[in-house]
């Protein structure tokens, strides 16, 4: 195995741990609704639980969505000097994201700390944040280690 490969299967391994707690296998909200005690799974086996009032919330800002939006939403992080940036992709996320926030739409949606803080305060155990290669990618970090 080469030095390149090496580096990469030991960033793979090491971003497993770091993500332990994401959900294995993440339900549409429709679902969640349905259910008496709303929650998933996560990858390293432990119970995430959501908030009725979040879920309604979103039901509400979403609509006829519920089955299209998955949840929780996955907020991948971009660390860097400065600050750290969340970027959210997926189409029905952002238009949730975007509405709580007060922000324009776009897809994919960068959120900054400020709005970070809002979305933990509004819909917390809705968003699970994620650090993922391609977002080392787009700041350049990940051809640099």
């Amino acid at each position: 195995m080469g030095e390149d490969k090496t580096l990469e299967y030991l960033l793979e391994r090491e971003l497993r741990v770091v993500n332990s707690y994401i959900a294995s296998k993440r339900k549409s909200l429709a679902e969640l609704l349905r259910e008496e005690h709303p929650h998933v799974l996560t990858l390293s086996g432990d119970v995430h639980m959501f908030r009725k009032s979040e879920l309604i919330l979103a039901k509400e800002v979403i609509g006829e969505d519920a089955e299209k939006l998955m949840l929780p939403i996955y907020v991948e992080l971009i660390p860097a000097q400065t600050t750290t940036t969340g970027v959210i992709r997926e189409e029905i996320a952002t238009k949730l994201v975007s509405t709580i926030l007060g922000i324009n739409h776009a897809t994919p949606l960068y959120v900054y700390p400020i709005q970070l803080a809002e979305l933990r305060r509004k819909i917390g155990t809705l968003i699970q944040y994620v650090v993922s290669p391609e977002t080392l990618k787009e700041i350049g970090d990940f051809e640099e280690i």
